[in-house]
């Protein structure tokens, strides 16, 4: 298998004048849900798909918990996640207080492994039609 992969045109400003130019991008294809990747996982298992869902379900709801708790989630072959603060700096150590945290994200960091196969990934042109943005005037 390939990543799709289309030509993209956009304009770009360049020593005072814009220019078109031109850039693979990648060929986004639907995302995949939890009942796909269990159909996915029951014919190459002997666990039925409702076992698979079930374990599927609780290792969401178990990472999401764990994360909001602080503690990195590894998967494996995948790779982790972390949580992640973005947070305002401020002068002196007494006003350090939660109202500094803006927000709260989480960090994926893939595998060794992951990074060694992503550096095989394939690419093949998904069409030959040249797309680009279309801005409102």
């Amino acid at each position: 298998m390939a990543i799709k992969y289309f030509k993209y045109k956009r304009k770009v400003f360049s020593n005072g004048e814009v220019k078109e130019k031109f850039m693979p991008q990648i060929q986004v294809e639907s995302p995949v849900d939890f009942e796909q990747i269990a159909d996915m996982i029951e014919k190459k298992s002997t666990m039925s798909r409702g076992d698979i869902m079930g374990v599927l379900a609780e290792l969401e709801v178990t990472t999401c918990y764990m994360l909001e708790n602080g503690h990195p989630v590894t998967l494996g072959l995948m790779g982790t996640f972390y949580p992640y603060i973005e947070a305002t700096t401020v002068d002196d150590a007494q006003s350090v207080t939660s109202r500094l945290i803006k927000r709260f994200k989480i960090i994926f960091k893939p595998s060794t492994y992951l990074k060694r196969r992503f550096k095989h990934v394939g690419f093949v042109l998904g069409d030959n039609t040249i797309r680009e943005v279309k801005s409102r005037k």
